[in-house]
């Protein structure tokens, strides 16, 4: 019983080790704990004391309530048999009712498990069974946390979704003028993106001075060949495969507009495994600047609504928008992909902690540029990253943007305002969210 009730819970995380969700807390997290027994109170308090979180232990369902008014906790334990007037069936109750409701783990006995499935069906987010283990507290505790996080990133994009179709009812004349006005401004930078983009890094640019440095290289005894070192060839052999890429991009991109996708009924749940896989395969990439990737979790009453997906060019745009969020996020910060069923459509949204432009000092995608970023060759940065290697022609979100158009949906980038960090941080997360008709 134990294991088929967590299963669900799990599903959304599972190639994610515990410690690198805790590791991504940069501050203590606040964590409510309700129990009334003081050897349990005491057990939990000592085995959480020593993790990023700040505790608040209280006995009864209405000091918790009190509590959760002051500090708005993301997390609360909460023991199922409270004394007084409210059980703990009842807290549940109450705290779900909120609008920013806590992630809930239930405390139980062996003997109250039928009550633990009627906490589950009122929207529990699991259960320990007392006397809690030290390793299965941490790691459900740290799910419920990663589970909290990404319910604030959904809720934080569906008020920037009303806030964007208002402003876009209100403003858009003013908009249109504002596309006239950067029409040069884009022409400028585009022609300064593509020459960047061939120059620098690997590819067209290396290649071609790679072909220089042979025209210099010493000459055989009978003047009829080259003696050519090893890593040189080592590396037009690596820069060929680059430019075989681009090449190969550009015949995507060829295909994606000169004819239709061959669509195919998917799942919403396979198309979520499609994603949790994706993540763990991108789990060394994840690494290079120690970035956390979560993914929300699917309630399982939507897994069967089907889409229809070319499941292997919409994993080519999901990993180019995940290695993106990478490519452009602050070091040991967090990315999350939200996966949500809204009845007529699905919404997957990327959102990261952008770091600040380089040449202007900017943080993250400035308004002006949200629409030509999905045109080729497009850059804001012109910083090339090649330890994750990708192409950096700036073909990517042009790729991205067609195969969504080819499963006749859209794509926008904007930006969420991120509450956890402090009022004199410049707190916005760059959000790229697709979406897709049922």
């Amino acid at each position: 019983m134990r294991s088929a009730l967590c299963a669900r819970h799990t599903e959304c995380l599972p190639h994610l080790p515990t410690f690198n969700i805790a590791s991504a807390m940069l501050k203590k997290k606040p964590l409510l704990i309700v129990e009334d027994d003081p050897v349990q109170q005491a057990l939990v308090e000592r085995m959480l004391s020593f993790l990023p979180y700040s505790l608040t232990v209280v006995a009864t369902a209405q000091q918790a309530l009190d509590a959760f008014q002051k500090v708005g906790h993301e997390v609360a334990l909460c023991d199922l048999n409270l004394p007084g007037d409210l059980s703990g069936v009842d807290l549940l109750q109450r705290l779900k009712e909120t609008p920013h409701p806590p992630v809930v783990v239930m405390l139980t006995s062996d003997s109250a498990i039928r009550s633990v499935i009627e906490t589950m069906r009122l929207g529990a987010y699991d259960y320990l069974i007392k006397p809690v283990q030290s390793q299965e507290l941490e790691e459900v505790v740290a799910r419920a946390f990663a589970r909290a996080h990404a319910d604030a990133m959904a809720r934080r994009a569906e008020r920037e979704r009303a806030e964007h179709y208002e402003k876009r009812l209100a403003s858009r004349n003013v908009a249109e003028n504002l596309v006239r006005r950067q029409n040069d401004k884009f022409a400028r930078a585009l022609f300064g993106n593509m020459f960047t983009s061939f120059s620098q890094g690997r590819g067209v640019g290396a290649l071609t001075t790679l072909i220089a440095m042979l025209a210099g290289a010493p000459l055989t005894e009978d003047g009829k060949n080259y003696l050519v070192a090893k890593d040189i060839l080592d590396l037009i052999t690596d820069n060929q495969d680059t430019v075989n890429t681009m090449i190969e991009t550009f015949s995507e991109l060829q295909l994606l507009v000169s004819q239709d996708l061959v669509l195919h009924d998917v799942s919403l749940g396979e198309f979520h495994k499609i994603v949790s896989d994706l993540i763990y395969e991108l789990s060394p990439l994840s690494q290079i600047r120690r970035h956390t990737v979560l993914l929300s979790e699917l309630p399982p009453r939507f897994s069967g609504e089907i889409l229809k997906l070319n499941w292997e060019f919409m994993r080519k745009a999901l990993r180019e928008l995940i290695i993106n969020a990478m490519k452009f996020s602050d070091e040991e910060t967090t990315i999350t992909v939200l996966v949500e069923y809204k009845f007529t459509r699905v919404l997957i949204t990327v959102l990261n902690e952008p770091m600040r432009n380089e040449a202007n000092s900017t943080h993250g995608i400035p308004e002006e540029y949200r629409k030509i970023v999905f045109e080729p060759f497009f850059r804001i940065s012109r910083v090339v990253r090649e330890q994750y290697r990708t192409l950096e022609y700036g073909l990517g979100l042009t790729l991205v943007d067609k195969i969504i158009y080819m499963h006749h949906g859209k794509i926008r980038c904007t930006s969420l305002k991120n509450s956890a960090g402090s009022e004199d941080e410049a707190n916005e997360l760059v959000a790229f969210e697709i979406e897709l008709p049922i």
